[in-house]
C-alpha cells in the first residue's frame, strides 16, 4: 500500500482537516522529515485543544445536573 494513501487515512481517522493533510503529504513526498513531525505535532495540538474545550462543556452539564438534582 502507498505510504501516502495510509498516511491520509491516518490522518483523516484523527481528524485532522484537509489543509493538514495536503501539508503533511507534501512534506512527506519531499522527504521532510522533521518538518512532517512539526506539522503532525501542530495537529496533536489541535485535537487536544478541541478535547479540552469539549471536556468543559462536559464539566459545565456535570454541575447544571448536579444543581437540578439539588432543587
Amino acid at each position: 500500500m502507498d505510504e501516502r494513501i495510509t498516511l491520509r487515512s491516518q490522518m483523516e481517522d484523527a481528524g485532522c482537516d484537509e489543509s493538514s493533510i495536503a501539508r503533511a503529504e507534501a512534506l512527506y513526498a519531499a522527504g521532510a522529515k522533521e518538518d512532517l513531525v512539526r506539522c503532525l505535532r501542530c495537529c496533536r495540538c489541535d485535537q487536544l485543544d478541541a478535547l479540552h474545550d469539549r471536556q468543559k462543556q462536559l464539566d459545565r452539564l456535570d454541575l447544571l445536573i448536579r444543581k437540578a438534582q439539588q432543587m
